[in-house]
């Protein structure tokens, strides 16, 4: 069961996991290394709309969701899904405000969800990451934990309307603290190997779940 005081997420979590078993055979790996306290910064790569909701009901506690802001355009279910967690960033800018948002939500102990790549991957290969994730544990100190879902692309195809069956995996890698890496360290150089670690932590999560991504050819962190 989910580590959650919020009786509607619990509900869903629940309710998400049985279906998910059911319709795509979720299985979980290092479900074990997930910090149950503290600040924690969930980074994975992205394959479809599916991810949030089964990296959700996969992590043995409660999430917190950075989600596109088109999705926030509906009233109700912009309300449904801040109410589930989820807080809005505007793609392809330096949103200050989900920045914020997001170190206010570690200060507080909470851990948040983001996709390293910034959009969602075909499966072919791991996207060059966005520089999110390394900013928000070298401001917060949060660990980073990699994370790796595979099989959602086929799952739900990108512009398919309704899903279908497949094996989809999710994986938790070790947390990864910058602080222990670089210390007080903020060039570039440590910000590019930081994120290029989780990078790699990522791939490697894949080849354990039996689905290997590659890195993108010549992609490199821009930090």
């Amino acid at each position: 069961m989910v580590r959650s005081h919020d009786w509607l997420y619990r509900t869903g979590w629940v309710l998400v996991r049985g279906f998910a078993r059911w319709m795509w055979r979720l299985e979980v790996l290092g479900a074990e290394r997930v910090p149950l306290e503290g600040g924690l910064i969930v980074a994975s790569n992205h394959l479809s709309v599916l991810d949030p909701p089964l990296i959700g009901c996969a992590a043995p506690r409660e999430l917190r969701y950075m989600a596109k802001a088109e999705l926030f355009e509906y009233r109700l279910f912009a309300r449904f899904i801040r109410r589930l967690g989820a807080f809005p960033v505007e793609r392809g800018t330096a949103d200050v405000g989900a920045i914020k948002t997001a170190l206010r939500l570690l200060s507080e102990g909470h851990a948040v969800l983001i996709f390293i790549e910034g959009t969602r991957g075909t499966g072919a290969y791991l996207l060059p990451p966005t520089p999110g994730a390394t900013l928000l544990a070298r401001q917060s100190g949060a660990p980073v934990l990699p994370t790796a879902i595979v099989g959602t692309e086929q799952a739900w195809r990108k512009g398919a309307k309704l899903p279908r069956r497949a094996q989809v995996k999710v994986g938790f890698g070790e947390p990864l603290s910058y602080q222990k890496l670089f210390g007080e360290r903020t060039d570039r150089t440590a910000r590019e190997e930081f994120t290029e670690l989780i990078m790699e932590r990522i791939a490697a999560l894949t080849r354990e779940l039996g689905h290997p991504i590659p890195r993108a050819p010549r992609a490199a962190a821009q930090v």
